[in-house]
């Protein structure tokens, strides 16, 4: 599953820099709203999925909580994952990035699944959100 994540994520920067980098000029501001969704997915869904892997991946039999495995310092990567969350999002995106770690049990068999899944759900609700709420109030 370690793959998937990184394909994932692989695949949610390239649509990225093809989409805002590449083709930026030949597209319409509503052609590069309705493009969110093809790199937004792939990217919320890896970075939960490998962040989750990685925490249970590091999860002694004594180890019940996500956040302190996360800035523990056993795995850097992870570490540095929270760190640039909590400067591009805010303490308040952190804690949004924190929740779907923090419901599931490390132990389970599916929790990397889960946890991705989950994060990509609250991520697209957000986004939901902002483009049909927030957006038009701006």
């Amino acid at each position: 599953m370690k793959y998937l994540y990184s394909v994932a994520i692989l695949v949610g920067l390239g649509i990225v820099i093809y989409f805002y980098g590449i083709n930026f000029d030949n597209m319409s501001e509503e052609m590069l709203i309705n493009s969110v969704l093809y790199w937004y997915v792939p990217l919320t869904f890896g970075l939960y999925g490998l962040s989750a892997y990685k925490v249970k991946k590091l999860a002694g039999p004594n180890d019940k909580g996500a956040l302190r495995l996360i800035f523990s310092g056993k795995d850097i990567s992870l570490t540095v994952i929270g760190i640039v969350i909590v400067i591009l999002s805010g303490v308040v995106g952190f804690l949004v990035f924190m929740l779907p770690l923090g419901i599931f049990k490390i132990k389970s068999k599916i929790y990397d699944v889960a946890v991705a899944l989950l994060g990509s759900l609250i991520w697209l609700i957000g986004l939901w959100f902002f483009f049909n709420v927030l957006w038009y109030s701006l």
